[in-house]
């Protein structure tokens, strides 16, 4: 009655609704209570390490140490273990022990037994049954025990069961939760970052560094880190077979360190107080595609996660499903870098269509360089934040800045964008919004001037090397000079030569001043077939302008041969009828003066007389002027100053200023070269001049009289102003100042300046006028200089 009663008792414990270590240590009460046992102990069997370890032990108050354990080969446990079958020692100090002495904190009993507890599948340990006296085990007892063993296996098998398959739930749960997270994207860098961060958590990692395989190079680099500060994250390549990754990426098999001290593996780029660390390797279409590695650290506030087999396990099925993902986020990646690629090239190929359509129907040289950097600029997404052209200018050897194109800031950057997407400057009639026509970026670069023989300047070397440059630390880099920075005012730019027939005439410079994003050599191509194309189409337009210019140049030189023609033949007929005017007019005047002396004062015969004397005088005048303008003037006959020309002509009017308080301001630069010239015709020009601004002015005006030396690349000139105060010249009569009998006064020849121009152009000169509506009006002169 008794077994039945301790049997029924046992699975009542057995099948009890508590913990598992609850109804183990139940077990071990009741069987010590039932058989008078002074201590009951269960120990569990640890395949791996081949020991027993206690896991319940009879009594309110613990006899053994919680950590014990003992070699599952040791004395009479072992035969035990060894053969499965029960140890019985009735007093241990009379009898020999089987199989050798027992562990040390069980020799102090008398009375031992030992029972196996196993089943048809596996052997979970031993229950032991001690006693401080010698006894005997009845044959009930010995038929007994094994019962009570088996059940004791079945709870542990039972709890086996739901612990595996906990843990099988745990690691579905798990594969399910790294599924989810890498799942929800495809963008490449984002499921990096999430394949470190949830395998750390999901592991209880305190970090995890992934490692991409390099297959051209083969080395294995790192792309993804949680856990690790960056000053302690190497980022130096591993080679294959290098360290502990690259040796499971090169073998293909996992590794787990339970303890990193005792390991022979080196651990770059890992904080030096890991503990325990785990590494698989992410293998898809059986290719090692790169490495997974986490890793627990060795804190002192709590005890730090050691990894094991199962850990191992896990984290090689959930690398599997990593391996996938990332080849479908790398294979989305490509497929958007390459669909990128594509919109990419069919955007510049429209744009090059467009810019190419736009330079064929475009001549305007400024109209057209505003069309190539809006091109490259706002007028696409693809393009820069600011452009500036420069062109060579043979003539005064310089590049110079023609344009500059390019918002101030982000805000204005996008306004202008708004427009041109409303209003593309590439359609028919489109006009330069008032606030993208002058900016004070486009100033600066308008009046950037570099000298073609500058030997430290990046962009000379862009024309002289005819290649493109890609600048990235303009401070740092010794070809940028001080000039460059202040018209740019960017840390990085680029700029490409325009090359047209094998000759750079020209250049672009590019920046992201705003954005602040990188100039790509991706980047520098596309500009290199832009400014192909507006090399070319500026080169047409520069070759359309000239001949323009020619056209215009032969037509005036036609209409003025014309002129020369009509005007040498009215020339030869007014000197004949001036010779045969001029001899009766002194005649003329010679009598009536004759006749004026002899009238009485203040009489109305001698007024009238005086009336004549003075317009026989004005039609004298008249002849005079008439038959110098007619004549051939002499060739120039020896150096002359010319600020003592002035100087004489201006003493010879000076009542005349005088009279009309006129203010003289002369700038007469010293050392002057002389000009090779009769000073009698040079006096005429200035006396020309002067009498024309004493006219122009009221009371208090003012003249200026300037003179300087001029270059104009290797010619040089002795540049002369005279300016006045007098309201400046009527727009329609501009053109015709020059022109012969041209005049606007009452008492005038209209030869004066047609005489002054004659001279001027008989040695070599020019003269253009500089005119200022309702201010006055500045005639500027230039003669030609001798070489040094």
């Amino acid at each position: 009655m008794k077994a039945f009663e301790i049997l029924a008792q046992l699975i009542e414990i057995s099948n009890a609704p508590v913990e598992v270590d609850r109804r183990l240590k139940n077990l071990v009460d009741m069987v010590a209570q039932h058989f008078s046992l002074s201590l009951c102990a269960l120990f569990l069997r640890d395949p791996q390490e081949g020991r027993l370890h206690l896991k319940s032990q009879s009594g309110r108050r613990p006899v053994f140490s919680p950590d014990l354990s003992f070699s599952t080969d040791e004395g009479p446990v072992g035969v035990c273990t060894g053969q499965k079958i029960p140890v019985f020692i009735p007093d241990n100090s009379q009898l020999p022990l089987l199989g050798g002495p027992l562990p040390r904190p069980l020799a102090s009993f008398r009375f031992l037994a030992f029972f196996p507890i196993f089943d048809d599948i596996s052997l979970y340990g031993v229950l032991a049954l001690l006693a401080n006296e010698p006894r005997q085990v009845s044959d009930e007892e010995r038929n007994l025990f094994p019962v009570v063993c088996r059940q004791i296996a079945g709870t542990l098998r039972s709890s086996q069961v739901a612990l595996e398959s906990k843990k099988r739930i745990a690691e579905l749960n798990t594969l399910h939760a790294i599924g989810v997270a890498i799942s929800s994207t495809l963008d490449l860098g984002e499921l990096l970052h999430r394949i470190t961060l949830s395998s750390a958590k999901i592991l209880q990692a305190d970090g995890s560094i992934l490692h991409f395989m390099d297959e051209d190079a083969g080395l294995m680099k790192v792309v993804s880190s949680f856990g690790v500060e960056e000053a302690n994250l190497s980022l130096t390549p591993l080679a294959l077979g290098e360290e502990m990754v690259g040796t499971v990426a090169l073998t293909g098999e996992p590794i787990v360190l339970r303890e990193t001290r005792t390991s022979h593996y080196s651990f770059q780029g890992i904080p030096p107080e890991i503990s325990s660390l785990v590494c698989v390797p992410l293998i898809s279409q059986s290719r090692t595609i790169g490495t997974l590695t986490l890793f627990s650290l060795r804190p002192e506030d709590r005890e730090g996660k050691v990894f094991d087999e199962e850990d191992k396990n896990l984290l090689f099925t959930m690398a599997s499903q990593v391996a996938i993902a990332i080849e479908n986020a790398i294979i989305m990646h490509r497929a958007e870098t390459l669909g990128k690629e594509k919109e990419r090239n069919v955007r510049e190929l429209f744009l090059l269509y467009e810019v190419s359509r736009s330079m064929l129907t475009t001549i305007n040289l400024d109209r057209l360089l505003r069309i190539i950097l809006l091109s490259i600029t706002l007028g696409s997404r693809l393009g820069f934040d600011r452009a500036a052209l420069f062109l060579v200018d043979e003539k005064e050897e310089v590049l110079r800045g023609m344009m500059g194109v390019g918002p101030a800031d982000g805000e204005q950057a996008e306004r202008w964008r708004e427009k041109l997407e409303r209003h593309s400057p590439f359609s028919p009639g489109w006009a330069i919004p008032e606030e993208m026509a002058e900016t004070p970026y486009d100033n600066r670069i308008r009046r950037a001037r570099i000298p073609l023989k500058e030997k430290h300047s990046l962009l000379i070397k862009t024309l002289r090397e005819q290649r493109s440059f890609n600048i990235e630390d303009a401070h740092a880099d010794p070809e940028v000079n001080p000039e460059i920075l202040r018209w740019f005012g960017s840390r990085a730019f680029a700029s490409v030569p325009l090359l047209a027939k094998g000759k750079a005439i020209g250049l672009i410079a590019v920046d992201n001043r705003i954005s602040g994003r990188p100039i790509t050599e991706t980047d520098i191509g596309f500009l290199n077939l832009l400014a192909n194309q507006a090399a070319l189409a500026i080169e047409n337009s520069r070759l359309y302008t000239n001949l323009q210019e020619i056209n215009a140049q032969l037509l005036n030189t036609q209409n003025r041969l014309i002129q020369s023609e009509k005007l040498a033949a009215l020339g030869e007929v007014v000197a004949s009828i001036a010779h045969e005017i001029k001899n009766p007019l002194v005649s003329i005047g010679g009598f009536a003066r004759r006749l004026e002396r002899g009238m009485k004062e203040n009489s109305a015969e001698k007024k009238y007389m005086r009336i004549v004397l003075k317009e026989v005088g004005r039609l004298e005048n008249v002849l005079n002027q008439t038959l110098v303008y007619s004549r051939e003037l002499p060739l120039p006959s020896s150096p002359q100053s010319v600020n003592r020309i002035i100087e004489e002509s201006l003493s010879v009017l000076e009542g005349e200023f005088q009279d009309k308080n006129i203010s003289i301001t002369k700038e007469l630069e010293p050392g002057l070269p002389p000009l090779v010239s009769d000073p009698q015709q040079v006096k005429q020009i200035f006396l020309n001049l002067f009498v024309n601004a004493i006219q122009a002015m009221e009371r208090n005006g003012q003249l200026l009289v300037k003179t300087s030396a001029e270059k104009r690349g290797e010619e040089q000139f002795l540049r002369i102003e005279v300016g006045d105060t007098g309201g400046g010249i009527p727009q329609e009569n501009l053109e015709n100042i020059f022109n012969p009998f041209f005049t606007t006064k009452m008492d005038g020849t209209g030869l004066g300046l047609a005489i002054t121009h004659k001279i001027i152009t008989r040695y070599g000169g020019d003269v253009e006028v500089i005119n200022r509506p309702g201010v006055g009006a500045t005639f500027l002169i230039r003669f030609p200089l001798p070489p040094d």
